[in-house]
């Protein structure tokens, strides 16, 4: 993620200006040949009575992390989500039904388990099709089955969920997190940190990683854009269905939704990828070839870093200020303030997130570095590639303040999206590369997402993984650059 106030001195601004040599083709809603409905299936049978749940320690529910706390449920992972979602601009209630594949995580049999869900209601809860006792609480749906879930086991639920979404507020910002109006009636998702719990019930923290298939059924007018494939776009009886697919692993605030007046610009891209942007109609040619740069941004990154996590990229552009541009999987996410000088601010920040936060996700947000320094320092190198600076120089004054003068890895300075965990944790790697030097330093960036790609990971994690590749005194190095909130400066 990107904030645009203070998009300058991140170091965010937009590199220079470059294009593809590809010639883009612009389509609106148009009907593909009808594809199986990948909506949930539901039993039969009649559903056995549900079992009155044991007393379950709280403190056992929610993910331990100290930043963002009564999140997701460490005992159980979910692998997929097909979530299909009856949505209109215009009106503030949505409809869904979510089948999630899980399976409980514990040594012993789980009786009941956790979904986060916020504002909408959950009106029927299956579980492998059985009829399950629901209760909610706070943001919380306590899901009891009519036998407990088996250690490994894959389960089948399927939740059929209505109301109006319920989004929260951005910690540092104030703006809202979660699903939210554009300015033209229409509705999109800003998700990071805890916003997907607003439109789907979801485990709602990046430690669970899932693939996703979005369906979005829309009047037939409108569009209805997510992350990933599209895989059809159908109408039926009057409206328009649009399957969107992601099959690489991903972490629940990455989730994206549109729905509204769009132009999908569909065409071939760098390194082997389909590419899709989503544009308000009127959105001026020069404000679209913006965009123009993911190719070379695509290219250079995959050289620097590895090959690019997906064959699916684009971006979206949602018609209102935001104030912030997101990393979205496969689509980052900007609003109709992201250009400056005919660039779109923050693009190479946040096609870098595809390796560093997307593909290698936080195991707790207090590792929120591990996104925003890496993104941060991508940026910059993607910005001498283009000659405007060497990283040494674009890291001078462009600091955002600390608030507090917080460390790195102060929990606080990921609960509020300090600059620590931007620039300041950028110096830190560029501190870290002029100890090991260069070849060390970028064969242990490409290793760590090599290594952790599809997985959450810790900083220890990152730690660990330079001990071995690099001969730098990690240890004093994450004391003075990581752990300090007063560091020093960069030597010249």
């Amino acid at each position: 993620m990107a904030l645009l106030a203070v998009a300058a001195t991140l170091g965010l601004a937009a590199p220079g200006c470059a294009t593809s040599g590809r010639a883009a083709t612009s389509t609106t809603t148009t009907t593909a040949t009808t594809v199986t409905d990948p909506g949930p299936r539901t039993s039969t049978t009649e559903p056995d009575a549900p079992a009155e749940p044991d007393a379950v320690d709280p403190s056992l529910t929610d993910v331990p992390d100290e930043v963002f706390a009564g999140l997701g449920d460490p005992r159980i992972d979910v692998a997929d989500y097909q979530v299909r979602l009856h949505a209109e601009p215009g009106r503030d209630e949505v409809a869904g039904t979510a089948r999630l594949r899980l399976a409980a995580t514990t040594a012993d049999p789980l009786p009941s388990f956790t979904l986060d869900l916020r504002g909408p209601r959950a009106t029927q809860v299956l579980v492998d099709g059985r009829r399950a006792k629901v209760s909610t609480e706070a943001d919380e749906l306590e899901i009891t089955p009519s036998a407990p879930l088996e250690p490994g086991e894959s389960t089948s639920v399927v939740i059929t969920y209505a109301g109006e979404p319920e989004p929260a507020s951005f910690p540092r910002l104030e703006v809202p997190v979660g699903w939210q109006p554009d300015d033209r009636g229409g509705w999109f998702t800003m998700n990071e940190p805890f916003g997907a719990s607003s439109w789907v019930p979801v485990n709602d923290h990046p430690s669970d990683k899932a693939t996703w298939t979005i369906t979005l059924d829309t009047p037939a007018s409108v569009t209805g854009v997510a992350n990933g494939r599209l895989r059809s776009r159908q109408a039926v009886a009057g409206r328009r269905r649009w399957v969107w697919e992601t099959d690489q692993p991903m972490a629940s605030y990455l989730a994206f939704v549109a729905i509204g007046d769009y132009d999908l610009v569909e065409r071939g891209g760098a390194e082997g990828t389909e590419v899709v942007f989503a544009f308000p109609p009127d959105l001026s040619p020069d404000e679209r070839g913006a965009f123009d740069q993911l190719d070379p941004i695509l290219s250079f990154f995959s050289d620097t870093f590895g090959p690019y996590p997906d064959d699916d990229a684009g971006a979206a552009v949602v018609d209102t200020s935001l104030g912030l541009a997101m990393e979205t999987q496969t689509r980052p996410l900007f609003g109709s303030d992201a250009f400056r000088g005919g660039d779109a601010w923050a693009l190479a920040h946040e096609v870098a997130h595809q390796w560093y936060g997307n593909a290698v996700s936080p195991a707790r947000w207090q590792d929120l570095w591990l996104n925003e320094s890496f993104a941060t320092y991508a940026d910059w190198l993607w910005r001498e590639s283009q000659g405007e600076g060497s990283v040494r120089e674009l890291s001078d004054g462009r600091g955002v303040p600390s608030a507090g003068g917080l460390a790195v890895l102060d929990p606080e300075a990921a609960a509020t999206f300090d600059g620590a965990v931007y620039e300041g944790g950028a110096r830190a790697l560029h501190a870290l590369r002029l100890e090991a030097g260069d070849d060390d330093f970028f064969e242990l960036l490409r290793r760590w997402f090599a290594d952790n790609r599809g997985r959450s990971v810790t900083t220890e994690d990152f730690l660990a993984l330079a001990r071995k590749v690099t001969d730098a005194d990690v240890d004093a190095w994450a004391d003075e650059w990581l752990r300090n909130p007063d560091p020093p400066e960069l030597p010249r």
